[in-house]
């Protein structure tokens, strides 16, 4: 009789990532390939390879290196800001994929360093931190998630074993300096400078008003502040420079206007720290709708200058792909299908493709098919345009089709924009 051998891995990839980020944090001991294996229930070749994601995903969005030292074990460098940025958005994302990980082998090696430090015991207990965290709920207005509260708890028994101070540029603290958690987080230092035998220094007050913020998703209905009614004022003038630019109206702006509010106040402060977010969104806004992208761009330029930074390419994709959904939900347009003919000439073909793209502010979806082929078997359902830079005879039946002479005349570009867009 034989029992059945699970091959099975314990964890996800997306957990195990977590794990080993949660890892390289702790203050001792060093990790080793050996724990990695062990604690995520792996072989050497899959956790090196994690090794190998985790360090090329650090150094992407928060400019920060994983080194394997000469002892074997890894070893996080940066700046202390880009290390606690890090942190905060690896131990959100722990704590949504991998609860019972964080609260079994990160925060007691936390609670244990805080012992070890001699750090005041009252501090860190959990009933009077849930207190501290309940008085900051208070004092911003805002409803902690439960998931939130124990993000905050553990953060700060991190926070109350370090000894490095997390810098600031003037133009971040200027920044910071405005912003409406500010308040909570002086409360924060002021506690624990007032109750600590090691008082954090007073520019902490900084960074915790940074991870509130952080932390956050504002609502524009509930403009609480100058700075929130100045952000609101600022995307409804994107939203008319977008307009002008892209020579279109958004009726129904209101829902657009709270949309890219929220989604605007996280991303300057994702700009004014360099905190860096996926490109493959970018690099497809880029090739797909250029049109869309450059307009967006163009819009964002007076919004940003406004606030002190300038956006990457990655988040003016996200904003473009904002306005484009927005533009497509308002029209209850479908994505126009679009069949080019192919000949002898693929380059060419690509040049007519970019083309097309490059005019057009709304998605289309361009798909290939061979000229031959389409004369004997017609067009597929659903197209809405057929265009080729060959001369060719039309089947029986046909879409529109446009013999398209690079590059494109006026008249054939309105040609096309009127049987796409309409």
């Amino acid at each position: 009789m034989s029992s059945a051998h699970s091959t099975a891995p314990l964890f996800s990839r997306a957990q195990r990532r977590c794990h080993l980020l949660l890892l390289l944090f702790l203050p001792a001991p060093a990790l080793t390939l050996e724990k990695l294996c062990q604690l995520n229930g792996v072989d050497p070749v899959v956790a090196r390879q994690d090794i190998a994601d985790v360090g090329d995903e650090i150094q992407r969005f928060h400019q920060l290196e994983l080194h394997q030292m000469v002892d074997g074990s890894f070893r996080i460098h940066g700046t202390e800001l880009d290390r606690r940025l890090c942190l905060l958005h690896w131990l959100r994302r722990a704590l949504r994929l991998s609860q019972d990980f964080v609260c079994t082998h990160f925060a007691p090696v936390l609670r244990q360093r805080l012992k070890v430090l001699k750090i005041e015991k009252a501090l860190w207990d959990e009933t009077n931190l849930q207190a501290l965290i309940q008085h900051c709920s208070l004092r911003l207005a805002r409803d902690f998630t439960p998931r939130d509260r124990l993000f905050l708890q553990i953060f700060m028994k991190y926070a109350l074993c370090q000894r490095q101070t997390a810098l600031f540029s003037e133009r971040q603290r200027a920044w910071l300096a405005a912003k409406i958690e500010r308040s909570a987080a002086d409360d924060v230092i002021h506690h624990w400078q007032k109750r600590c035998h090691l008082a954090p220094d007073v520019s902490e007050t900084d960074f915790w008003t940074l991870l509130f913020s952080l932390i956050h998703a504002p609502d524009g209905s509930q403009l609480a502040d100058s700075q929130a009614h100045k952000l609101m004022a600022a995307v409804e003038a994107l939203i008319a420079r977008f307009e002008q630019l892209a020579q279109t109206r958004i009726k129904n702006q209101q829902q657009l206007k709270l949309q890219l509010y929220t989604h605007l106040a996280q991303a300057l402060d994702r700009s004014h720290f360099a905190i860096g977010i996926d490109n493959s969104v970018a690099l497809d806004v880029a090739r797909l709708y250029p049109r869309l992208l450059r307009t967006t761009a163009r819009a964002l330029q007076h919004f940003s200058s406004d606030f002190g930074t300038q956006f990457s390419a990655e988040e003016v994709s996200l904003v473009a792909v904002q306005f484009g959904g927005w533009l497509m939900q308002e029209s209850a347009l479908q994505e126009k299908q679009v069949l080019l003919l192919t000949g002898a000439d693929a380059a060419l073909e690509q040049l007519l493709e970019q083309q097309l793209r490059e005019m057009m502010l709304l998605p289309i979806n361009i798909t290939y098919q061979d000229m031959l082929h389409f004369q004997r078997e017609g067009a597929p359902r659903d197209v809405a345009l057929v265009v080729t830079p060959y001369a060719t005879a039309l089947p029986l039946y046909s879409p529109p089709l446009i013999h398209a002479e690079l590059p494109l005349s006026d008249h054939q570009q309105q040609r096309i924009r009127q049987l796409l867009e309409s």
